[in-house]
């Protein structure tokens, strides 16, 4: 009984603060939610493939490590080797959804998300492994102390590390200039390894002088802070195409004056769909999510065909998600 409640702390504590943080990381997308089947393969590709691939590179990198400087190879592991191997297979989760769903990248804002996501993903199984070698040595007293610093003091590390990878991917898909897509997948990766490095040496050197942490600290937070200030930029300027790109489809008819004021308001939007939901009109309640998501995606659309050139397939897209949005408009 006692190891079956370990096991059931040990996971809790490992995934839960990640699942909450990775539900609130998806609120700040507020106009158009990127669908949940992609939302939850970021964070499962975090939490499997990621580490799988992330532990055999390791081991396979720590045995010239050992071979060169013997038990102090370890040193280099964490601040070196670790970073190195980690961001980059994190990172392909953003790779694949450049090249297969590239269509779901409409903002910088989506890449930090998708990015987050990973990261919240790996950090759980991570934290899980750190878990059970605690519990082994010092049981669950030792756990909640370690979970108060990794899951809380530095529960949005990786989460910071792999955003700016995913930011670096968005750059890529949604800026015009050619230099910026190039630079911009290698810039973000980088970033991510610098703050990873600067993050695994503060805790390293921590363990033999204690005030090295203060440096991960102020990496970390001013990190997360720095990524939430353009996560706010980001989504404001998300709104501001929802102002741009949807007035003339009022026009059109595809949505009406009044839902052109609630579709750029995400409060107003979480209000109307509330009144409808405390009415008992479940149905409604749907096709209201559905309707604002169209809509927010035909914007979406609308900016990139406007900044990026008459791409085809984004013509045919817009023409689609007008249809759609007419024929549901009809029925709300």
């Amino acid at each position: 009984m006692e190891t079956l409640i370990a096991v059931i702390a040990i996971l809790g504590l490992a995934f839960i603060p990640m699942i909450i943080y990775a539900i609130i990381l998806w609120w700040f997308d507020r106009y158009e939610k990127e669908p949940l089947a992609l939302v939850v393969a970021a964070f499962l590709w975090g939490a499997i493939p990621a580490v799988i691939f992330s532990l055999i590179a390791q081991l396979i990198a720590d045995i010239p490590l050992t071979m060169l400087f013997g038990p102090a190879g370890s040193l280099f592991s964490a601040p070196i080797v670790a970073p190195l191997t980690e961001e980059p297979f994190k990172g392909l989760a953003l790779l694949l959804l450049l090249l297969f769903f590239r269509r779901e990248i409409d903002s910088p804002l989506d890449g930090i998300i998708y990015g987050g996501l990973v990261g919240f993903g790996f950090a759980a199984v991570e934290n899980t492994f750190y878990f059970a070698d605690t519990y082994a040595a010092e049981g669950l007293s030792g756990v909640l102390v370690l979970s108060s610093l990794r899951a809380v003091l530095f529960g949005l590390n990786h989460a910071l590390f792999t955003g700016f990878t995913g930011l670096g991917i968005a750059l890529a898909r949604t800026h015009t200039s050619w230099p910026v897509k190039i630079s911009a997948p290698i810039m973000g990766l980088s970033i991510a390894i610098a703050f990873h490095a600067i993050h695994n040496t503060g805790t390293t050197l921590a363990a033999m002088l204690c005030w090295p942490i203060l440096f991960s600290l102020a990496a970390d937070w001013g990190g997360v802070i720095a990524l939430l200030g353009i996560i706010i930029w980001t989504s404001a300027r998300e709104q501001r195409w929802l102002v741009r790109y949807l007035a003339d489809e009022v026009e059109s008819g595809a949505i009406s004056q009044r839902d052109y004021g609630v579709i750029q308001s995400y409060w107003r939007r979480v209000w109307q769909r509330l009144q409808t939901l405390a009415g008992g009109d479940l149905a409604r309640w749907f096709r209201l999510g559905r309707y604002y998501q169209l809509a927010s995606e035909l914007a979406f659309a609308k900016h990139r065909w406007f900044t990026h050139g008459r791409e085809q397939d984004m013509g045919l897209r817009i023409e689609k998600l007008r249809r759609q949005l007419y024929e549901l408009h009809k029925r709300l």
